[in-house]
């Protein structure tokens, strides 16, 4: 049969840690306090010291065995609590026999003084009993305290394991909503290529899918949990408007305001596809006359700010009210990074158009 306390071995710790000097301030304490109390007797300052060194030789032992306490009430985790408090209070007598006997020992039997030598045998059992009961306290405390810094290690364990899967899960969200983007965007994509193919304009379709071809190996080349700098988000998403320049030709007019001390600003990945998609979508495709897309970089009070806003009149039906899904997705995204502190504001803008802007705290690479 193995050891009972074999299922709830504790991790490695380190010797010199809080528990060290919790036990050693416990038994520093301990040994003040008898000191103080012997300081009250008519005894001479040889003999004080004299006794002050044998007691402090058996505070050191009662040190040292606590150390060994600890290791078994913190093997003990899996119990229940009747049995860990039983544990502990069978440690408390022990600890404290321990320390009447080597007391007893470093007193009365190695280099006895006149006064121990001359002690009747009520003194001598009721100075024994004396000490036990005041001694067995501060095994009791020792073990109050071991079971107090047992239990706040394991509520730190459980909160860092709850930040880990916290992270963990937000690194999920992120890449499950990252994984969106590409199919909602191949499917726009794949529609305006397969209306080229019908209409024999060959040409034009050969260069959509080679600017197709160039915008995904750019996007894939980063894990989709990374954040890029903003200057390579640029450079993805001209790829992008590469791809919709053949289909809307000169009706599709791109504008950057970027400042160059923007450039190395670190942003999530295709966070900026979808605001530029809602701008050609429902700008651009929506009106036959020349539309500006801007896209603009600036220092907010808050952190970066990146807007993409586009002047169009629509000839039809105009931008539905709620949030569809590549903009939603960005909102989503922003929250899982960054929780309050990355936002996304959109609406119509006044005079025409509709106006993104995303706003997160300014990381630099």
């Amino acid at each position: 049969m193995g050891s009972p306390f074999a299922d709830a071995e504790p991790a490695r710790r380190p010797f010199f840690d809080r528990y060290f000097a919790a036990n050693l301030i416990l038994w520093a304490f301990t040994y003040l306090l008898i000191s103080v109390r012997s300081l009250g007797m008519s005894t001479p300052w040889p003999t004080l010291l004299n006794y002050g060194l044998r007691r402090g030789a058996v505070c050191t032992a009662a040190f040292l065995l606590c150390i060994v306490f600890q290791h078994l009430l913190l093997r003990s985790v899996g119990w229940s609590r009747a049995r860990r408090l039983a544990l502990a209070a069978g440690l408390s007598v022990t600890g404290a026999i321990f320390y009447t006997a080597l007391n007893h020992v470093a007193f009365y039997v190695i280099a006895p003084s006149a006064e121990t030598a001359h002690e009747t045998a009520m003194d001598y059992i009721w100075n024994t009993t004396l000490t036990f009961s005041s001694l067995i306290w501060s095994f009791v405390a020792w073990c109050a305290v071991v079971f107090a810094l047992n239990s706040d290690d394991r509520a730190r364990e459980q909160s860092l394991r709850l930040m880990e899967a916290q992270a963990l899960a937000a690194e999920s969200q992120n890449q499950m909503l990252r994984y969106q983007i590409n199919p909602h965007f191949l499917f726009n994509t794949l529609n305006a290529l397969s209306s080229l193919i019908l209409q024999k304009d060959f040409d034009r379709a050969e260069r959509m899918v080679l600017s197709l071809s160039n915008f995904l190996r750019a996007s894939l080349e980063k894990a989709p949990g990374d954040k890029i700098t903003l200057a390579d988000e640029l450079t993805a998403q001209r790829q992008y408007l590469a791809i919709e320049q053949e289909r809307f030709g000169d009706r599709l007019v791109l504008v950057e305001a970027m400042p160059d001390e923007l450039q190395d600003a670190l942003v999530p990945g295709l966070i900026l596809q979808p605001l530029i998609e809602n701008a050609v979508k429902y700008g651009v495709a929506r009106t036959t006359r020349p539309v500006r897309v801007e896209i603009a970089a600036a220092l907010g009070d808050q952190g970066l700010v990146v807007t993409v806003q586009d002047d169009a009149v629509p000839d039809i039906v105009k931008a539905p009210a709620t949030l569809g899904v590549g903009l939603a997705n960005v909102r989503r995204r922003l929250e899982v990074l960054y929780g309050e502190a990355g936002r996304l504001t959109c609406g119509p803008r006044p005079g025409g158009g509709f106006a993104a802007t995303v706003e997160l705290p300014l990381e630099r690479r």
